[in-house]
């Protein structure tokens, strides 16, 4: 049981210094994103729900809205498409600390942490809003900064 407890630390101070070091390496360096993604989305549940891709940047300075079928399903009801640059987001740790924050907002219809592009992808529920402060107040509960938000046609990408 004691080697049981000391594997237990030391695998999570390794992974919390691996995390750390990411992102410090990802804050002091510009990543070339390809313009096509693929990997999976984790709804609510943790279920895999197929996955994502990108059409890659558009009109806007930063990631457009990854689609996945939850992000689909929530814009097919008339959910708003919001997109968040967060800021040192690097592991599948990050993105279940984000997933875990927000999934637990009524608001959030659909939610994916595009560990790629190292974006925040919501669709709010049809009707429902959430401001900038509430989304950047909601990443600092997780442990992270918001760098930009883009809503609406900007966070689809086809704004003119």
């Amino acid at each position: 049981m004691n080697l049981l407890i000391k594997t237990i630390v030391i695998t999570t101070a390794l992974c919390l210094c691996l995390c750390a070091t990411a992102q410090e390496h990802h804050d002091h360096e510009n990543h070339a994103t390809p313009d096509v993604h693929e990997h999976h989305d984790r709804n609510h549940d943790g279920a895999d729900s197929g996955p994502a891709t990108h059409a890659g940047h558009g009109a806007s300075d930063g990631p457009i809205l990854a689609r996945t079928q939850d992000i689909d399903s929530a814009l097919a009801q008339g959910g708003e498409p919001i997109v968040a640059d967060v800021l040192g987001v690097v592991c599948d740790f990050c993105a279940l600390a984000m997933n875990k924050i927000f999934s637990k907002r009524e608001e959030v219809a659909a939610i994916y942490v595009d560990l790629d592009t190292k974006a925040l992808n919501l669709v709010l529920v049809p009707g429902a809003s959430m401001s900038d402060q509430t989304i950047a107040d909601l990443a600092v509960q997780a442990g992270y900064r918001i760098a930009d938000v883009r809503r609406g046609d900007e966070a689809l990408g086809t704004a003119t």
